[in-house]
């Protein structure tokens, strides 16, 4: 079993190692509007890594100074590891994370705003990030300036062109 968990534990480090750096090179930075997702994310999660304490439940049965159960009882003991993991899991979510975070405003600031506005002042959009939305943009639609991808440094490149969703233009120097 040793070798079974330094195998698994070795490829948990290389994907964990190749998608950090996979994502590093590939995503110049992240806006999260809300935490939403995240909170989701998370509780999503509860029910899958409840597997967990049942099967560790299950693994403890019969060890020397734990229980021994068998048939029924033993299935009822796993699901009763289950629940208590998910119940505890989402409590947590619920009632102590909120506690060590920011309290949300309670007016958002920028909930007037609209996409054309918000995306005058920022170049990185979903238009101007998406690759393929770009070349289709030049290649296929043949709009006029075409919809410029998003690098950042590169941001004097991009143009406007309000018919495609493209608000951002940096001010030219006088």
């Amino acid at each position: 079993t040793w070798k079974l968990f330094l195998g698994m534990a070795g490829s948990h480090c290389y994907i964990y190692i190749f998608d950090h750096l996979r994502v590093l090179r590939s995503v110049p930075s992240c806006m999260f509007a809300s935490f939403d997702i995240e909170w989701w994310a998370q509780a999503l999660m509860a029910p899958i890594v409840g597997i967990i304490a049942s099967c560790l439940v299950f693994k403890m049965n019969c060890e020397p100074g734990a229980h021994c159960l068998k048939g029924p009882s033993l299935i009822i003991f796993c699901c009763m590891g289950w629940v208590l993991h998910v119940v505890v899991h989402i409590c947590m979510l619920k009632f102590v994370i909120p506690k060590f975070g920011k309290p949300p405003p309670e007016e958002d600031p920028e909930q007037k705003l609209t996409f054309e506005i918000v995306c005058q002042r920022m170049p990185c959009s979903w238009f101007t990030s998406n690759p393929v939305h770009c070349l289709r943009s030049k290649h296929f639609y043949s709009h006029k300036p075409a919809c410029s991808f998003f690098k950042r440094g590169r941001e004097y490149l991009l143009r406007a062109n309000d018919s495609i969703g493209c608000y951002y233009e940096e001010e030219k120097e006088a």
